[in-house]
């Protein structure tokens, strides 16, 4: 995401990998961009997860103090509940209710002049989001919000994303009774509805002839176990086959109990985890990539705590300071920063609660910061995380700039001769003072409220034909006309 940004990608596509990226990253069912309309104190969702078909682009909320929306939009931090229908601290939150979402993490994506809104994720089960997962969403709306300021906000079109499933399945437990010799003693419904067989399929069937080959060891030995110590109960992660032939991965635990004839059975119960692994191995594989990005980006992604020390630093925006992560964590920002006045006002800043951007010059290297403080359960500012930009050779461009424009200011203010700019209607837009002089007006501003062809040519109709002259090229010169001062006196 953070390539993406840097190489001005749509925001409308940045905000649709922002919301995916969270989904699957803190594996989340709903995943939302609410986009504030301050003029009518409301939020549109711009781009969701997991919402009915319909209601990303159309589904518009109250921004007002009473609603979730109104209340995260008012904090300071980001906005944890745990039960939305216990929650007393603000009174509804319609999208949230009609969906049966029960625990809620929303920040704020920031903007220049106000908030742009709110990324948020959700789930319809009870979970307590860990500071990590604060920490992460938070750097999402970090790297989104500087996208959104560096232009992308005048994107006036709004596309509906599309609605991705749910990445999460319900997984149904199978309950089989095994013989010592591993066969099939009993198998529950919910087989087929999980693997594909009658449970009569299975019935003295060896649960063997249904393990891949290179998980029948871990499998026996879990069995041999489980029969050796009947009271504790044995895990095991292995492939089976389903009836379509494919392979599923089961995780089972299973206790043997031993009956009054001396042998034993177990009771294992077995859940299909094989979507839970490729998506936790699709969460890895996010998160890599993602550690990718901000190594490869030119940023600097970093976590202060509440005493304003290291706990992660990475991006090559480092190579530009000449330091490695490893060097910078455990450290104080403090003692870092002695000789930075404004950086370390910036921390400070941070540290009280404020969430604000920052231009600020680091050992000649110039960054563009974002810094969001983190807060627990109450409310207390824990510690800080940030997203640094280097702008150096920004910076440098727009002095250049600045200093070209007031040479050719400083050129044309001082010529000898006269220089002017006007519209196509006839209108001066700036005139030099040799113009001002040399038509005889008191000041510039006296001769911008002049009509260039009626009152300054001698003849408009020289005035038509010198812009038709425009259609072949663009340059028309050598030409003489003339014009009249303003005592009507004629020059050429």
């Amino acid at each position: 995401m953070g390539q993406q940004a840097l190489a001005g990608a749509p925001v409308d596509e940045l905000i649709g990998a922002a919301v995916a990226l969270a989904s699957r990253a803190l594996e989340v069912e709903f995943a939302s961009v609410l986009e504030l309309r301050p003029e009518s104190r409301t939020l549109v969702l711009r781009a969701g997860i997991g919402w009915r078909p319909g209601s990303v682009g159309r589904t518009v909320l109250p921004a007002d103090p009473d609603s979730h929306a109104g209340y995260v939009l008012r904090s300071t931090g980001q906005v944890v509940v745990e039960d939305l229908r216990a929650d007393a601290r603000f009174g509804s939150a319609p999208l949230l209710t009609q969906h049966g979402v029960v625990s809620s993490l929303s920040v704020i994506v920031q903007g220049k002049d106000r908030p742009f809104g709110i990324l948020g994720v959700h789930t319809a089960v009870r979970r307590e989001f860990t500071v990590h997962d604060t920490h992460f969403l938070q750097a999402i709306a970090n790297v989104l919000a500087t996208a959104i300021d560096r232009g992308h906000t005048e994107d006036a079109l709004r596309r509906s994303e599309e609605h991705f499933r749910s990445l999460i399945e319900n997984a149904s437990d199978i309950v089989t009774i095994v013989g010592e010799n591993g066969v099939f003693r009993y198998a529950s419904p919910s087989v087929e509805r999980v693997l594909g067989y009658a449970p009569r399929e299975l019935l003295e069937r060896s649960a063997f002839d249904f393990v891949h080959a290179d998980d029948i060891p871990r499998v026996g030995e879990a069995l041999a176990r489980a029969i050796q110590q009947p009271a504790t109960p044995q895990t095991a992660q292995f492939r089976f086959r389903a009836q379509d032939g494919s392979w599923r991965m089961l995780e089972a635990v299973g206790q043997a109990r031993v009956e009054a004839s001396g042998f034993a059975q177990l009771i294992v119960n077995a859940r299909d985890v094989t979507e839970r692994l490729r998506q936790e191995r699709a969460l890895r594989e996010n998160k890599e990539r993602l550690r990718t990005v901000i190594s490869g980006a030119p940023l600097v992604l970093f976590a202060l705590d509440r005493h304003g020390v290291f706990t992660m630093v990475e991006g090559r925006g480092l190579d530009a300071l000449g330091l490695r992560p490893g060097l910078l964590v455990g450290r104080s920002a403090f003692e870092l920063y002695a000789d930075l006045p404004q950086a370390l006002a910036d921390v400070r800043r941070a540290l009280t609660g404020e969430t604000f951007s920052s231009t600020v010059e680091v050992f000649g290297v110039v960054f563009e910061s974002w810094y969001t403080p983190v807060r627990d359960a109450a409310g207390v500012v824990v510690g800080v995380i940030g997203v640094g930009t280097d702008i150096t050779e920004r910076r440098r461009a727009e002095e250049a700039l600045r200093r070209s424009e007031e040479s050719h200011r400083a050129l044309v203010q001082h010529a000898a001769y006269a220089i002017y700019r006007s519209s196509l209607e006839g209108r001066f837009l700036t005139v030099n003072p040799a113009l001002v002089k040399m038509l005889g007006y008191e000041s510039a501003a006296e001769l911008l409220r002049v009509d260039l062809a009626s009152e300054v040519y001698v003849d408009p109709e020289q005035r038509r034909q010198i812009l038709a002259r425009f259609d072949a090229g663009d340059i028309v010169e050598g030409v003489e006309v003339a014009w009249k001062r303003r005592s009507g006196q004629r020059i050429l």
